[in-house]
């Protein structure tokens, strides 16, 4: 009996540092508003977020309150009428850079879904002011809330890196939740 309590006292202890270890390698950056929470009520938008649709894209953005993530009041909602020309046309940007280091990793994840018609092909691009800094991961959102992550590797250092979303499918309504950055 004793060696058992002994044993679950060090397993308690092993996992415990392991858990301590993993959380000391990976740091949330803090992102204002990531979780989409907070709005302008003068502008009807998300603080912190820009929405375009440029030139020929046209997209309906609005504030999602009722089919939303698990624990969340709000959530972004776009429906893309027409892509454009180029992938950035329809976009929505983190428009509060943050400073990131040459050869680090930092991984994006975001819940997100797509509504019932389309494939929900969407591009996260991680950029910064430095040129050839562009990253892209292109993702397919099924028709249920789900957390979809990549981690970007980051070849110049900058004090102005940003995260977009590019909403690459006409006739497709994309919701957007949750949005986190840990610097690995």
């Amino acid at each position: 009996m004793k060696m058992n309590l002994n044993f679950s006292i060090y397993t308690s202890l092993l996992v415990s540092c392991l858990f301590s270890i993993a959380s000391i390698h990976s740091q949330a950056l803090a992102i204002k508003n990531s979780n989409l929470e907070g709005v302008n009520k003068k502008t009807g938008t998300f603080y912190w977020w820009a929405n375009q649709a440029k030139k020929t894209g046209r997209a309906t953005f609005s504030i999602e309150t009722t089919d939303v993530n698990k624990g969340s009041t709000k959530a972004l909602k776009v429906t893309v009428g027409k892509v454009g020309e180029k992938p950035w046309f329809v976009s929505t940007a983190f428009s509060n850079a943050f400073p990131v280091k040459q050869g680090e990793g930092y991984t994006v994840t975001f819940f997100a879904k797509r509504g019932p018609k389309g494939t929900g092909k969407l591009g996260l691009v991680f950029q910064s002011d430095v040129k050839g800094s562009f990253q892209n991961k292109q993702f397919r959102l099924s028709e249920e809330w789900q957390p979809y992550s990549h981690m970007f590797m980051v070849p110049n250092t900058s004090d102005k890196n940003q995260i977009k979303f590019w909403y690459l499918e006409e006739g497709t309504t994309y919701f957007i939740d949750d949005v986190t950055v840990l610097k690995e």
